[in-house]
């Protein structure tokens, strides 16, 4: 298996990513493995060769056992055992070539070269910039001290000094600007012996009409090559001496023009810039069109820089031009090309055909920059030139399209912003954090983004948007204010970020005067409907925008917006119902409008009323074969329903609060209770004020159901099910929600059986939920058969409505209960079951069930196959799972290493899926399970007072007390700790007590099979029997309690049996 998902980089400091994000490695020999490892690029590195360089001289007693303990150690840290393999010719690290940074820089390299072999300079050096690009630092930095390591090192900062001699040649073919001149200089200073630089610097001075600098260069290098060395220059030197002195250096192809060198650095855009100078290289017509301040008018600068047309590039700034100008700005630009005398004037009528008999056929371009207020007469004059003028090309800006045939669109989107959760480094690298860290260091010099600094600056680059006009106004603050306090004050944006540049556009001086300057753009029915959507927090879609506008036809007026680069279309999950959003800064500067008018509220209220129509009308539609549609409209609006509670609850609103409650509460225990879902059912039962007592009742019971994801103490546990079990109490009605909840209070506080019949349910498919219910108790309670047939019939049922979480959780459960029963398990069951979840985008539940099959192709003898199945399984869920599907499979592969007789790689595993922790969300059965496998192979290694105290755990406390077979797992594991302390007897007591806690013997299972042997062996068949019979006769308590005993006593009091117990040890 190859994956292309982890990326190893060694230009620099060791970096490790994989679709997470960054991962530390950490350890100097761990990092020493995986350097070498990713130096073969998927190559096999035989254990002595990996062994000679770890240790060197300094190798362990067991370095073969050392080895495989940090190979061990390396392949957790990969998240995948798959990604490090051992076969006959050693361990390989089993990545695509191109994830190992420097094989991408030398194919770059590669390319770069050929492209300009191609004479194609101005790819070559995009590419070749690309390459160095990939450079962080020295090579190997932080693994330096290893044998192979200097050597290395050495040799790829040779390549990267090539590849950076490459770039400038291919650059100098395009001519030489002011900035490639100082970046030679530093070369060469860095670098005095090396003739290519020297020679490129002399050929740079000359080519800026420095002659006598390039004869002064050449006389310093050659002085010192001769006192230094008694040698001569080579012919690099000696070719661009000659070529100053004759006046015969290659004409450079940067062709004259106006455009303007920048004076401050231009962050981010490479790929724009490379994108954009190839469209020009196949149509003639490209318009860049974002919103203010998204960076056009630089990026088009950028973009004129890399042509190289005969006749220029033409720079025209429209912003001060009315529309009646357009065309004589542009002959007046145009005629300054033109040498000779004055040129007659012309009449408006004629500017448009002297422009054409001006440019002819010439090769040039212009460049039309913020188009957007004039954008009719540039259209007309676009159209005209580019059809009688076959070598021109126009590169056009604005915030909306010309819309003229031929044109090509390219958006000039925000700059990429970090991931929630990224790593510091993963930050720092981001395009907008490292915009405001240029601009800041500009005016607070030495300033760094780290620590506190850092979660400021990519506060404030996301709530603007990544907009970089934006984030130089906020950066320019630090000239005053701590970072900190900027990204405090941005709720009062538009007075904060003021103070741009004196030399910029007035509108480019303030945030408030570049959102202005677009707002005046706009109609009426234009600005009321955008200044209405500033009420949506998040993405929306045309029936919302329906619902709050108001004014005219909305989806055309929507169109203009997007045109307008007002509106941004986001990509849907159902295709045939767009969705767009509203830029954050764009909505403050509409929801202040609208607040001065005084119709904030009441255009809130609107849209409120508008969620609450679509979730009350959806969540019916949840229970029945149409709804993936509904699920997908629902988490759509997640933010905004979550935005809507929030306002109702803080308006007092006590009925519309309550009703959202009601109608989302399915949604939500359909999506596993989100993190936002118990906060948000909290704030609404806080909320005072009339509400219909039903559905205050059974918001009641949801919030209640809701904290069982949260629990982590056994004393939270239990005050959580009295919570639901009074709630239950208040409660009336026949909402799914309120048969969960009894199915929780029954399983998870052993409460009586679940009251009612589902006979007298008249819904099929709430008939079908009260038979699943009931299965799954039966199922849990150690009654195989009375859950088979119950589940059955709420199979039909399910079938019959075709819902599919009730279709997918009874096929899954029916397979389980089958499995109990002792008859075969289906494949074809557990594939329903996964392909009903994985519609239904419930990852954990397909995880769940695909752990299952792969587990019992390992039962039925294929090992191998159900390892493959589960290594595959864990690869994918590393890539698009969540942590509980990883831990899911964790445990999945524990268990098979375990009952396969490999306990190293069971500890291994059990360990990596504990460490896959869900933020804010409680799984402690898994965790459970995972430690009662870990206390297997500690007695397997003679630790059983190890594994008692790790079964000492809060979860497994908790789950103790639950009608689950994590209980008798937990037994299981107990019963093993007290044989391997000789005390059979106690042993046997436990596995009875196990049977109590299942509901039934277990005899298949292959732990107590093992167990049961064992203590047979010294106490004999009677006596083994005798034991298990009083273990089996306790109550469910006592049994409980037993357990409890064994994980909580010490060494010493292990030894030490209770007068009880005494005589069966």
């Amino acid at each position: 298996m190859v994956s292309g998902r982890v990326r190893v980089g060694i230009l620099g400091p060791l970096v490790l990513e994989t679709d997470s994000g960054p991962v530390r490695v950490g350890g100097v020999r761990l990092r020493v493995l995986l350097a070498r490892l990713a130096l073969e690029a998927g190559r096999a590195v035989r254990p002595a060769t990996l062994v000679e360089e770890l240790w060197d001289e300094e190798a362990p007693e067991d370095p073969q056992r050392a080895l495989q303990s940090l190979v061990s150690r390396l392949r957790h840290v990969l998240g995948d055992p798959g990604l490090l393999t051992l076969g006959p010719a050693g361990y390989r690290l089993a990545v695509e070539p191109e994830a190992i940074d420097v094989v991408r820089f030398e194919r770059l390299a590669r390319e770069g070269r050929r492209l300009h072999a191609e004479s194609r300079p101005v790819e070559a050096a995009a590419v070749l910039r690309e390459a160095l690009g990939l450079w962080r630092g020295p090579a190997l930095a932080d693994v330096r001290e290893a044998p192979f390591a200097e050597a290395e090192a050495e040799r790829f900062g040779r390549a990267r000094l090539a590849v950076l001699e490459d770039r400038i040649e291919a650059e100098l073919a395009l001519g030489a600007d002011p900035d490639l001149v100082a970046e030679l200089e530093s070369l060469t200073a860095a670098h005095p012996l090396r003739e290519r630089p020297q020679a490129q610097l002399i050929r740079a001075l000359a080519l800026n009409g420095r002659g006598a600098e390039a004869l002064a260069a050449y006389q310093r290098i050659r002085d010192l090559l001769a006192d230094g060395f008694g040698s001569d220059p080579g012919p690099h030197l000696r070719e661009a001496h000659l070529a100053v002195l004759r006046g015969a250096l290659p004409r450079s192809r940067r062709s004259h023009g106006n455009l303007d060198v920048p004076l401050t650095s231009f962050v981010g855009r490479d790929e724009d810039v490379r994108r954009v100078v190839e469209l020009l290289g196949d149509v003639r017509l490209v318009t860049l069109v974002g919103p203010g301040g998204a960076g056009k008018t630089r990026l088009a600068n950028a973009v004129g820089g890399r042509l190289t047309p005969s006749g220029g590039v033409w720079f025209v700034p429209l912003a001060p031009i009315g529309a009646d100008d357009v065309p004589r700005v542009v002959l007046d630009l145009l005629r300054t090309r033109q040498e000779g005398g004055p040129s007659r004037p012309v009449t408006p009528e004629e500017i448009p055909g002297h422009l054409v008999e001006t440019i002819a056929d010439d090769d040039l371009v212009l460049v039309l920059d913020n188009c957007e207020h004039v954008v009719e007469a540039v259209a007309t004059l676009a159209a005209t030139l580019l059809t009688r003028c076959p070598g021109l090309r126009v590169l056009a800006t604005g915030r909306e399209p010309l819309r003229i045939d031929g044109e090509t669109l390219h958006p000039v989107l925000p700059l990429e912003l970090p991931e929630p959760g990224a790593s510091a480094e993963r930050a720092r690298a981001c395009a907008a954090v490292r915009l405001f860290h240029d601009r800041a260091a500009a005016v607070r010099p030495g300033f760094v983004p780290e620590g506190g600094a850092l979660t400021a600056v990519v506060e404030i680059c996301h709530r603007l948007d990544g907009l970089p006009l934006a984030i130089e106004l906020a950066a320019a603050r630090l000239r005053a204010l701590p970072v900190e306090a900027v990204a405090a004050r941005l709720d009062d944006r538009f007075r904060l970020l003021t103070g741009g540049s004196r030399t910029a556009l007035p509108r480019h001086r303030t945030l408030g005067a570049a959102v202005a300057w677009s707002w005046d753009l706009l109609d009426a029915g234009e600005r009321t409907l955008l200044e209405r959507l500033s009420v949506v927090p998040g993405t929306f879609a045309e029936d919302a925008a329906e619902a709050v506008g108001g004014v005219g036809d909305v989806r055309e007026t929507l169109a203009a917006l997007v045109d307008r680069s007002l509106l941004h279309p986001v990509e849907p999950a159902d295709p045939v119902e767009p969705r767009y959003r509203v830029l954050e800064t764009i909505r403050e500067y509409g929801l202040a409008r609208l607040a001065e008018r005084g119709e904030a509220e009441a255009v809130r209220e609107r849209y409120a009323a508008f969620l609450l129509r679509l979730a009350e009308t959806a969540d019916p539609q949840l229970r029945t074969s149409g709804q993936l549609r509904w699920l997908v409209r629902l988490s759509a609006e997640r933010d905004n329903l979550s935005a809507a509670i929030r306002w109702a609850v803080e308006s007092g609103d006590a009925d519309l609060a309550v009703r959202f409650g009601v109608a989302l509460c399915w949604f939500w225990f359909l999506r596993d209770h989100p993190p936002e879902s118990l906060d948000l059912l909290g704030r609404i039962l806080r909320v005072r004020g009339p509400a219909e007592s039903r559905a205050r009742g059974l918001v009641v019971v949801a919030h209640a159901l809701a904290m069982t994801e949260v629990v982590g103490e056994p004393d939270e546990g239990q005050e959580t099910f009295d919570r639901i079990g009074k709630a239950l109490g208040d409660a009336s009605g026949d909402h799914p929600v309120l048969e969960m909840a009894r199915l929780a209070l029954a399983v998870g506080a052993g409460a009586p059986d679940i009251p009612g019949s589902p006979v007298e349910v008249a819904d099929p498919w709430d008939r079908s939920l009260s038979l699943l219910v009931r299965g799954v108790l039966a199922m849990n309670t150690g009654q195989p058969t009375e859950a088979t047939r119950l589940l059955s019939r709420a199979l039909a049922g399910f079938e019959e409505t075709g819902e599919r979480w009730g279709l997918g959780t009874t096929l899954s459960t029916l397979n389980a209960a089958a499995q109990r029963a002792g008859e075969p398990v289906s494949p074809a069951l557990a594939e329903r079951a996964s392909r009903c979840f994985q519609e239904l985008g419930m990852p954990e539940h397909t995880t769940e069930s695909e752990v299952a099959a792969a587990l019992h192709l390992a039962r039925i003898g294929d090992v191998d196959g159900g390892r493959r199945r589960l290594t595959d399984l864990l690869a994918q869920a590393a890539r698009t799972g969540s942590a509980e599907s990883r831990t899911q499979v964790c445990l999945g592969l524990a268990r098979l290493e375990w009952q396969a007789g490999r306990p190293e790689q069971a500890r291994e595993h059990a360990e990596a899926g504990l460490t896959e922790a869900h933020p804010g969300r409680s799984t402690p059965h898994l965790t459970a399970l995972l430690l009662a496998v870990l206390a297997h192979v500690d007695v397997a290694e003679g630790a059983p007072d190890e594994a008692a105290h790790r079964l000492d755990h809060p979860a497994v406390h908790l789950t103790l007390a639950w009608r689950t077979p994590v209980a008798a797992s937990i037994a299981v594991a107990a019963a093993a700790i007290e044989l391997c302390r000789d005390r059979p007897g106690r042993a046997g007591r436990l596995l009875g007590a196990a049977a109590v806690l299942r509901g039934r013997d277990d005899p298949d299972d292959p732990d107590v099979r093992l167990i049961a042997r064992r203590a047979t062996a010294v106490l004999g068949v009677a006596g083994f029997t005798d034991v298990y019979a009083v273990g089996a006769a306790a109550q469910r308590v006592e049994a409980e309690e037993l357990v409890v005993a064994v994980i909580t006593a010490s060494g010493a009091d292990a030894g030490t049996p209770s007068t009880e117990a005494r005589g069966l040890s």
